[in-house]
């Protein structure tokens, strides 16, 4: 799936949302991701379900400087008084997906629709056409049961990074 023989070297971080992306290319989007999760252990795969939590959430002006609305605005989906808000107490910020709360597949499933109300980086937009990233962005459109699986399997991985784990084989017979 891609993992290089010889991964960019640190620093790590987030992949940056717009150009000039950091890295060897900075207008490629694709290349940035790589550049950035391959140091990890990552493979295509990883970086297309790792994507996927932005189904959840929201960016901020103030936060990112990557859109338009901070607290005090925000979208359609976003702003004081919208049902997509739900219980939320924080308003305003653009999100990926119309349901940001809500942890499914919609990200995948909605990002070909354009929803003016929703934000799309350009290493977001992407995952639909990278022949590396198109598959796997496929499969967890048509199946949310994949992408679960495969984010669980990346996230741990992520999760796990620099970890060392005592005894070796886990904790057994608790």
């Amino acid at each position: 799936d891609g993992v290089p023989a010889d991964p960019a070297p640190p620093p790590f971080g987030l992949p940056d949302a717009k150009p000039p992306f950091g890295g060897p290319s900075p207008q490629d989007p694709a290349a940035h991701l790589r550049y950035v999760f391959y140091k990890y252990g990552m493979d295509d795969k990883d970086i297309v379900a790792l994507s996927g939590a932005h189904t959840i959430g929201r960016a901020f002006k103030d936060r990112s400087g990557t859109v338009e609305e901070g607290y005090l605005g925000g979208t359609a989906y976003t702003k004081r008084g919208s049902p997509s808000l739900e219980k939320s107490e924080t308003a305003g910020g653009r999100s990926w997906t119309k349901n940001w709360l809500k942890f499914d597949n919609s990200y995948f499933t909605d990002m070909a629709k354009n929803d003016p109300d929703c934000i799309t980086f350009p290493t977001d937009a992407v995952l639909m056409t990278d022949p590396g990233f198109k598959p796997h962005f496929d499969l967890f459109a048509s199946d949310q049961a994949a992408f679960f699986a495969a984010y669980a399997q990346s996230h741990k991985k992520l999760s796990e990074l620099g970890s060392k784990f005592e005894p070796a084989a886990g904790i057994v017979g608790v």
